[in-house]
């Protein structure tokens, strides 16, 4: 039996997949408790979540300074917060824990859409272990951050959005609606994904289902900006986009700047959320104007740029170490491969909806700013796509060497 057969049988085991996701969640528990332990780095934005998450826990509402509403963050990530908090008490360590439990989830989620795609079993279990083992999702469960809850929420909603493709299935459907419901509503940046995925269910006459996935998808978010408008006087999904715009359109700008430039141009206790975020907006929107070519090249280099893992970081961390470098590089070819499975696998609606939710997220850098952890919740869909591309290369790359990527996925085992 040759080498390469023994590892194949290995990879279709039964055992590997469960053995491959309990490892991970030791893996993320050891960082949870590291972090607690040594108290490493805390970002301002984990602490926003806490705070309103505890303002919402004691039935005082979206409010993150003790006195005003804010529109600032997203919802779904403070309200899981303040619903951990009123059952298991005040605990920061539950919260982290709590995401290190939900991402066991996504290996299984993983398998499923690598075998939707025509993958082997080993194929299809190599693709789940590089999901379960991303280095920036297991860093990003000792944080409060909600890449945690997008990333769970959009693997599930892309695959059950596949499966309602198929013979209009209302059940799937509704997850679908729901889990698109719950990753909009944790980042705005896909807050638009559940009404793309409607329009695209509607092409492949699934009109049951993209009602469903519509609706129920997009009723979080409208409630919330609903919400918005009733506390706040606006109409808004966030009340961070002017801020965000003027980071990216700015003398300093570059490509990768994220947060180093930080203006604190306004204050937001003197004149409110709203009327900072205008001003921030009016800031860039001239800006741009008098600079068009410069915020062009800009914006093009931050829509390529969403595939670098390693970014540069202003606040200092494991994330910004030797190790978080080192863990970074080491995703790009497992991303570059992932776009390139997207390709080779275009005619399956998986690919479509996940090209969807990776378009918005370059769309929103590119307009912005650009960090590695907008892209990260979709990771663990591009991790299945880039089996696909990997072996679709291997097979060009053969004496064989397949006519047309169809040929080439057919032709993999």
């Amino acid at each position: 039996m040759t080498r390469s057969r023994s590892i194949s049988l290995l990879l279709e085991r039964s055992w590997f997949l469960p053995s491959i996701a309990i490892i991970a969640l030791l893996l993320r528990l050891s960082l949870v408790f590291i972090a607690y332990k040594f108290k490493t780095t805390v970002f301002a934005d984990e602490i926003d979540y806490m705070k309103i998450g505890i303002s919402i826990a004691h039935g005082h509402g979206f409010i993150k300074d003790g006195i005003h509403f804010t529109a600032y963050r997203p919802p779904a990530q403070p309200v899981m917060i303040a619903l951990l908090f009123k059952m298991f008490g005040q605990s920061i360590v539950l919260i982290k824990v709590v995401e290190a439990l939900l991402l066991t989830v996504v290996p299984f989620i993983c398998f499923r859409i690598g075998r939707m795609l025509g993958l082997g079993v080993a194929a299809a279990n190599v693709g789940a272990a590089l999901a379960t083992l991303h280095p920036a999702l297991a860093y990003a469960s000792s944080t409060l951050y909600p890449t945690v809850l997008t990333a769970v929420a959009l693997t599930l909603g892309v695959w059950l959005c596949s499966l309602a493709v198929n013979g209009d299935r209302i059940g799937a459907a509704t997850g679908a609606g729901l889990a698109f419901g719950i990753a909009g509503s944790a980042t705005t940046t896909f807050a638009p994904l559940a009404a793309i995925a409607g329009v695209l269910l509607l092409f492949r006459r699934s009109y049951r289902s993209a009602l469903i996935v519509g609706i129920l998808g997009m009723l979080p978010v409208v409630l919330w900006m609903v919400r918005n408008d009733r506390v706040m006087g606006r109409f808004t999904v966030a009340t961070n986009g002017g801020y965000n715009l003027y980071l990216g359109a700015n003398d300093l700008a570059t490509p990768m700047s994220g947060n180093w430039v930080d203006p604190h141009l306004y204050s937001e206790g003197t004149l409110g959320e709203i009327a900072v975020d205008d001003d921030y907006k009016t800031a860039a929107v001239q800006w741009i104007k008098s600079h068009p070519a410069h915020w062009g090249e800009l914006a093009i280099a931050r829509s390529v740029v969403v595939f670098d893992s390693v970014g540069n970081p202003r606040t200092q961390g494991l994330h910004s170490g030797l190790v978080g470098h080192l863990m970074g590089w080491i995703m790009l070819p497992v991303v570059l491969f992932g776009v390139l499975g997207l390709v080779v696998c275009y005619k399956q609606p998986l690919s479509w909806f996940t090209i969807a939710a990776l378009l918005l997220v370059v769309g929103s850098s590119a307009a912005t700013i650009a960090k590695p952890r907008f892209r990260f919740p979709c990771d663990p869909l591009l991790a299945e796509f880039s089996v696909a591309g990997f072996l679709y290369t291997k097979k060009k790359l053969s004496s064989q060497e397949p006519r047309t990527p169809s040929e080439a996925l057919s032709a993999r085992q």
